[in-house]
């Protein structure tokens, strides 16, 4: 199956007639009416648990709904014919026609084009956004390699070829998991939701656990390599990142699926930054957002005593006080912060260097940008204040087609390309922030991800726990 006459990345975007284009300036009108999806009536509306998003000045609002826009339109662009969607696009100038595909990416492009088709934006019609989720899902299942169900990282779009040490990888297969489960439970289709649940079927959790490691219990491992043996690693912390994996993995069937002991075998890991001691201190930004814009942890508490939203609150003030601490060494943090794995300057111009930046180094004067507007809802002034100088710095002009590349000022040096995973992280965060945890909603509402975390002993919260963008003020200082 391909997409439709018109879609995908090599070819113009296909519109209903009768909604917005993309790129088309949009009334306040619309983008500030309620919003009323049909699969509503299916899941009443939960009240925002102390979210500040009605308390933003009109202009903020649509500023943040207008890069809400741009990155949902950076899924629309780049799902070539397959289906998948390529890992990362040029910010400005022309496009790339193929390349790598990702299939985090992907999982998270399948909850974009869903809702593509809902206020405010409907940038698609539901039977269109239906075809490409189906096309996106019928090549993972039909011509992806899998083992026990788990798929690659990265795939060629033009040869099918499998890039990148984690020829298996349990993380990006629960990306598309989440993705395809989430798509068909917002659109309420038959099709697409039996689509999903093959995918999620046939994924054998058992056989990914590291039983025989020392110290690892159920815990997951990273995947496999081209060679078919396990990686080295398996995924032991608690954090955004590795939650929402788990909570899949034990919802599954029976015989396939982990225990809560899984859940028990992960843990903290607490250290310091800027003066601020919590949980995963010594890494990026991406880490405290991903999977926790999918788990609603405002209605449901997890086992154990690590307060993930909280945590992620603090990650981020500390995470802007470690630029502000850096700022004598390099001119890009007088101005920007946020550090989180990206794209930063290479040796020599033409050079662009994927590197993982966080409070712990590398630290060489490169703000991401994008991993701040995915933090809005943990510190809202404080994003908009960094977006807001990056949209009116007239030198730089990091604000392109998709959203906010990455900047070094030290370097004179802006990145060229939009990651998919960081357009896919302001999509959920944007979403959830400024319509009522909409995405988190949807998610907690799938039957297997509701079983997932009875199973593991998540307790619903009655009332839901306050945001701890409440709580700037009790912010948890190192001894």
């Amino acid at each position: 199956m391909s997409l439709p006459q018109g879609e995908g990345v090599a070819r113009a975007a296909l519109m209903d007639q009768s909604f917005p284009a993309p790129g088309m300036v949009m009334s306040s009108d619309l983008l500030l009416r309620p919003f009323h999806h049909p699969s509503a009536t299916l899941t009443p509306p939960r009240p925002s648990p102390g979210l500040d998003a009605e308390d933003l000045a009109p202009a903020d609002r649509l500023f943040l709904l207008q890069l809400q826009k741009q990155a949902l339109q950076y899924f629309l662009d780049n799902q070539v014919e397959s289906g998948l969607v390529l890992d990362r696009q040029r910010n400005g100038g022309p496009l790339r026609m193929q390349g790598i595909c990702s299939t985090t990416a992907t999982g998270m492009g399948l909850i974009a084009l869903a809702l593509a088709t809902a206020p405010p934006f409907q940038l698609l019609s539901v039977a269109h956004a239906t075809v490409r989720i189906r096309t996106a899902l019928e090549t993972v299942l039909h011509r992806l390699p899998q083992e026990w169900g788990v798929v690659p990282h990265f795939i060629d779009s033009a040869t099918g070829a499998v890039h990148g040490a984690d020829h298996y990888s349990t993380i990006e297969t629960s990306w598309i998991l989440a993705g395809a489960l989430w798509a068909g439970h917002f659109l309420q289709d038959k099709d697409v939701e039996g689509l999903a649940t093959q995918l999620y079927d046939r994924v054998d959790w058992q056989h990914w656990t590291a039983p025989s490691e020392p110290n690892s219990g159920e815990l997951l491992r990273h995947g496999k390599g081209a060679d078919g043996a396990f990686l080295a690693s398996s995924w032991d912390r608690l954090n955004g990142e590795t939650a929402f994996m788990y909570v899949l993995g034990a919802g599954a069937m029976a015989d396939r699926a982990l225990s809560a002991n899984s859940w028990t075998a992960l843990r903290p890991f607490y250290g310091t930054a800027a003066g601020h001691r919590f949980n995963n201190a010594d890494l990026g930004l991406f880490v405290f957002q991903y999977g926790l814009d999918l788990l609603d942890l405002y209605h449901w508490r997890p086992p154990g005593e690590v307060d993930l939203i909280a945590e992620a609150r603090i990650a981020t003030l500390a995470n802007r006080q470690v630029c502000q601490q850096a700022a004598h060494s390099f001119a890009t943090y007088r101005t920007y912060w946020g550090l989180s794995a990206g794209d930063g300057p290479g040796e020599s111009a033409e050079v662009d260097v994927y590197r993982c930046y966080s409070p712990a180094g590398p630290i060489d004067g490169t703000s991401h940008l994008m991993a701040t507007l995915a933090a809005i809802a943990h510190a809202p002034a404080t994003v908009l204040e960094n977006l807001r100088a990056a949209q009116h710095d007239q030198q730089w002009r990091a604000h392109g087609r998709y959203g906010f590349s990455n900047i070094n000022v030290d370097r004179s040096w802006v990145g060229r390309d939009i990651v998919g995973i960081d357009a896919g992280a302001a999509v959920l965060a944007l979403d959830n922030f400024l319509m009522q945890n909409r995405i988190r909603t949807a998610f907690t509402d799938v039957p297997a991800v509701r079983r997932g975390m009875e199973r593991l002993g998540f307790i619903p919260l009655h009332p839901p726990a306050a945001n701890a963008c409440q709580h700037e003020e009790h912010l948890r200082q190192a001894s």
